[in-house]
């Protein structure tokens, strides 16, 4: 159900939408808890109609500051929700909603009061917070940089700690902006942003315990010990590798290196390590874009009848598919020749486009953000991408639909492309129609294979309420399955379940490396063959093929290194044995 004022969905069991404050169609206020009115350690419900603010005792609320007047603002419940209004104070009334801008009142003017809006009642912010159930999930804790001094920077400031030579010595500080919240239905997960270079974290309960603790005071070694008495473990690895994290993602201040002097060959290394995993090419701040899109027109593919339309669509064009292929074959554009393979890569690449867009309207659709879009390059193959990691603060429905919009908008175009290609008299049209349709479905069936960390993945992921799916099975296939069997204890339903995606995970990653191998030879292989004699041509191939499957064995590579390292030092550390003397 979609707010009839923003056009975001709304939970129908919650009163209002989140994003404007809106009443929802047919919902009842007196049926739900009132909003509260917070500020320092104030909480004052707002159950009447009208909610008088200021100084003087015969108001509602009694705020009482020098700078709020004696009569100083009022709240009312209307049937479209609840709005705040100046009653022509000295110092002024202003709105902010969350991650907002600022909007002054005049006198007598109104606005309407979505969650989480910021009332600044002269010098004293009062925050307006609609009731909210538990099933929605707990409230986002907001760091940014309104909590920062602005001017000349101390020698000292909030974001500076200390760098510590002695790894165990070092106390990490969190960085101002960061948003923490519990991910909604699913118990122990969270999920961390950077609200200054919009990076995401999902975490689980240790992790969070470890970011409470970051607060410049406690050490490393501090924070080992309070792992232990809290979880009975000495895991200093996982503590390192958590703080690092956040360190990587622009949170923590304060870890040994951070101020080391990297040499140019350094860089230069580690760029070329980014680039060979992931080779990206983005454009960032799209989100307003997007917005603008969605509110002058995307927001009605998301109303009932849209959303009915594509599925007819979509099961329409399975009918019209299997009819179209008995009458012709595939690649047949009759007769339109090189023109009809252009004609139908450029489908392709618009579909693509239409796939993407989905999936950035789907997220608009919840009220988050579309951080960036772009191309990518993996194993050499290319994708196209939106961030919607955002999401992350939603519900798992909601991250489901976001997965699936794009899935299902390409199989609409694929009934679509169907259609056209037994209804269009043309013979060359409905050839490029037909071999657009079937590109379009194949490119479905990828996206929804859960092997692949694409589309379906992410909604299966989301289904089982199990984020880490892959790392879990990963782990318990790796180490506790063997347990398992050494031990003779028998798996559970889910370690089973663990153990089959990891497997074919594994047959799937080592199919799509064949099949990304047997793509570039089919490209570059036989130009090599002609120009490039042996036995430079065998080092030509191999190098080729290292390159496009170095996200697969670097990793690996990597871990075979450090361990060699660790054992290396282990043995050089070890005491000597004392020689024996001969009789």
């Amino acid at each position: 159900m979609l707010c009839r004022a923003c056009h975001v969905h709304v939970r129908r069991d919650f009163p209002y939408c989140l994003r404007c404050g809106t009443l929802r169609k047919g919902a009842s206020v007196a049926a739900f808890d009132a909003p509260i009115l917070t500020w320092g350690d104030q909480r004052v419900p707002l159950q009447a109609a009208t909610i008088t603010i200021g100084r003087e005792p015969d108001n509602d609320v009694v705020v009482d500051h020098p700078s709020v007047s004696r009569h100083h603002a009022r709240i009312t419940r209307t049937a479209e929700g609840f709005a705040v209004a100046d009653l022509g104070s000295s110092n002024g009334t202003a709105v902010t909603p969350l991650g907002g801008r600022e909007r002054e009142l005049g006198s007598g003017e109104t606005a309407t009061l979505a969650d989480a809006t910021t009332i600044a009642v002269g010098d004293v912010d009062v925050r307006f917070e609609q009731p909210r159930s538990a099933a929605i999930g707990s409230r986002t804790q907001l760091r940014g940089t309104e909590h920062t001094m602005l001017g000349v920077a101390p020698a000292a400031g909030p974001d500076d700690a200390p760098t510590a030579t002695e790894p165990l010595d070092a106390r990490p500080r969190r960085r101002s902006g960061w948003a923490l919240k519990d991910v909604p239905g699913n118990q122990g997960q969270w999920v961390l942003r950077s609200t200054r270079t919009n990076q995401y974290l999902t975490l689980d309960e240790r992790d969070v315990f470890l970011w409470e603790r970051l607060d410049g005071e406690n050490s490393m070694r501090d924070l080992l010990f309070a792992y232990l008495e809290e979880y009975g473990e000495l895991a200093l690895p996982r503590i390192e590798s958590t703080v690092r994290s956040f360190a990587d993602a622009g949170l923590v201040r304060g870890l040994p290196g951070d101020v080391e002097e990297v040499g140019m060959w350094r860089r230069l290394g580690r760029a070329l390590v980014k680039n060979l995993i992931r080779v990206e090419l983005s454009i960032k701040g799209l989100d307003p874009f997007v917005e603008r899109v969605y509110h002058r027109v995307g927001w009605r593919l998301f109303t009932p009848i849209a959303v009915f339309l594509l599925w007819i669509l979509t099961l329409g064009g399975l009918v019209a598919f299997v009819r179209a292929g008995s009458e012709r074959p595939l690649f047949d554009f009759g007769g339109a020749g090189w023109i009809g393979a252009v004609a139908t890569f450029a489908g392709y690449l618009v579909a693509t486009a239409l796939h993407e867009g989905a999936h950035a309207l789907a997220v608009k659709s919840y009220g988050r953000r579309v951080n960036r879009g772009g191309f990518l390059l993996m194993m050499g193959m290319p994708f196209a991408f939106v961030d919607t990691s955002d999401m992350w603060f939603g519900t798992s429905w909601s991250r489901i639909v976001v997965a699936v919009s794009g899935p299902l908008t390409t199989t609409g175009l694929a009934g679509a492309a169907s259609v056209a290609a037994i209804t269009v008299p043309d013979p060359r049209a409905a050839g490029i129609c037909y071999t657009l349709a079937a590109g379009l479905y194949v490119n479905t069936l990828f996206n929804l294979i859960p092997l692949v960390p694409l589309d379906g993945y992410q909604a299966l992921a989301d289904a089982l309420r199990t984020p880490r799916l892959k790392e879990e099975a990963k782990e318990y296939f790796s180490g506790g399955f063997l347990r398992d069997l050494r031990s003779r204890r028998r798996p559970g339903a889910k370690q089973i379940g663990l153990v089959v995606f990891a497997v074919a995970s594994m047959i799937c990653l080592y199919g799509m490396l064949a099949m990304s191998v047997m793509t570039w030879n089919s490209r570059v292989g036989g130009l090599l063959r002609a120009n490039v004699p042996q036995p430079w041509l065998t080092l030509v191939v191999v190098a080729v093929v290292a390159v496009v499957i170095f996200p697969v064995w670097y990793p690996r590579a990597r871990t075979l290194v450090r361990r060699w390292r660790e054992g290396r030092s282990r043995r050089k550390e070890a005491p000597a044995e004392p020689a024996t003397q001969a009789a």
